[in-house]
């Protein structure tokens, strides 16, 4: 399946800063079911950058901009064939089977597995989780909870927090679980979901949409063992320490 795809990332100041020097795991990853065959980004109006990729082979735009500025901005572009979500690469599986930054487990996941029935198959069970998070947990945009803790009490939260759940409990029943960002058909912001290592492959599965991925196009952008490992933006400036960040972007299906 080919795909056209378009997003525009957005960093503003609410005063000028300087000696900004950024990070952006904004260039679509490329692997045996996704890959790049059109290209194009600009940053901050023409502003040199230079490429790289980090531990989890991400690719990311990094750069620095010395003069005073109230905005960072981006602009990516291209298109992308994409196959359908199974497959298999070269990281091992146990780095996914561990306890990271921002997923651990709690009592309050214990009740929830201890109220679900879990098939035998490992297939099966990453489908039964993935539908019960969708529909037992509301998204909402904003919160000012932060933490699984909150998000299981509340049963509401932001579109981390439904994947880091799934990563937690999957983690918890022995198989390995990832976190992705990047672009989903019919949604302009940034979307997550999961990849699950079974049968000698990953898988991928939405529990925001409750469903697993076969060949709907999810752009996938990066991926790492929880959101703080493959963040969107990361940098460090001389200025007051607030922004607003803003993602936006579309991706389409080209006629066959």
């Amino acid at each position: 399946m080919k795909v056209n795809f378009s997003y525009d990332f957005t960093l503003t100041f609410p005063e000028s800063v300087r000696d900004h020097r950024y990070c952006l795991r904004i260039v679509p990853y490329e692997n045996a079911i996704q890959s790049c065959s059109r290209l194009d980004i600009l940053v901050n109006a023409n502003t040199a950058f230079e490429q790289g990729r980090d531990g989890f082979a991400n690719r990311f735009v990094y750069g620095t901009i010395a003069k005073p500025h109230k905005s960072l901005t981006a602009h990516i572009e291209g298109e992308l064939e994409l196959s359908p979500y199974v497959y298999c690469d070269e990281e091992p599986p146990a780095l996914y089977n561990a306890p990271s930054p921002l997923v651990g487990f709690c009592a309050l996941m214990q009740a929830f597995l201890d109220e679900t029935t879990l098939p035998v198959s490992t297939f099966r069970k990453a489908v039964v989780l993935t539908q019960k998070i969708r529909e037992h947990f509301t998204l909402i945009e904003n919160t000012k909870a932060e933490g699984l803790e909150s998000f299981l009490l509340y049963k509401e939260g932001l579109r981390n927090d439904f994947s880091h759940l799934l990563i937690a409990l999957l983690r918890h029943v022995n198989i390995p679980a990832r976190l992705c960002h990047g672009f989903i058909e019919g949604e302009n912001k940034m979307h997550t979901w999961v990849e699950a290592w079974m049968d000698g492959d990953w898988r991928g599965f939405d529990p925001i949409k409750g469903i697993v991925i076969h060949d709907e196009p999810y752009v996938k952008l990066a991926h790492g063992r929880d959101f703080s490992e493959c963040a969107i933006y990361k940098g460090s400036y001389i200025g007051k320490r607030q922004h607003i960040l803003k993602i936006t972007g579309q991706i389409g299906r080209e006629e066959q």
